[in-house]
């Protein structure tokens, strides 16, 4: 994986419950949720609901550190059955950390921990939506390669998205 030209290092650790207000920074963020397939968050309960019951217990759902803060976050989803020699990763950085090659250094960390601990990935897979061109050339610039347009794939806030499908492959 290339290195990133960057403000500083982030570091990768589990959520707790008193990150909610960094959280709160980019899940409410719409521009940040452009892409994602759920619309940003409006109610900070919500959210909390949301990190108590699907992010603390996740088993690779990361928050993305700048100096103790966290400013994104990373996740890793593993496959099941005949699936479970690939995971899916995804990724959101708050918008005042764009463009500094924070999201880089979270996804090359991301996936060097990923093929380590979990058993038996040998693919890491990402899904764009086609008009995300900068998640785009961030997956491309940690080794990740493009290995096609999967048409009408994701519905993405109410429409039906194109998506480029990137690989990671051991």
């Amino acid at each position: 994986m290339k290195n990133s030209g960057s403000v500083g290092h982030v570091q990768l650790r589990n959520f707790c419950v008193e990150d909610l207000d960094d959280l709160y920074e980019w899940a409410s963020d719409e521009e940040v949720t452009k892409f994602m397939t759920w619309e940003a968050f409006r109610c900070k309960e919500k959210l909390r609901e949301f990190l108590v019951k699907t992010v603390i217990p996740h088993p690779w759902f990361k928050a993305i550190c700048f100096n103790g803060k966290p400013i994104g976050h990373v996740m890793l989803k593993q496959g099941t059955g005949i699936h479970t020699c690939r995971a899916e990763i995804g990724y959101a950085i708050a918008r005042k950390y764009w463009s500094m090659g924070f999201a880089t250094q979270a996804i090359t960390t991301a996936v060097k921990l990923g093929f380590k601990e979990l058993e038996g990935v040998s693919r890491i897979e990402a899904l764009v939506v086609t008009e995300n061109v900068i998640s785009a050339r961030v997956l491309e610039k940690t080794g990740f390669s493009m290995e096609g347009l999967l048409r009408k794939y994701a519905l993405v806030k109410g429409t039906i998205r194109d998506c480029l499908l990137f690989s990671y492959v051991i």
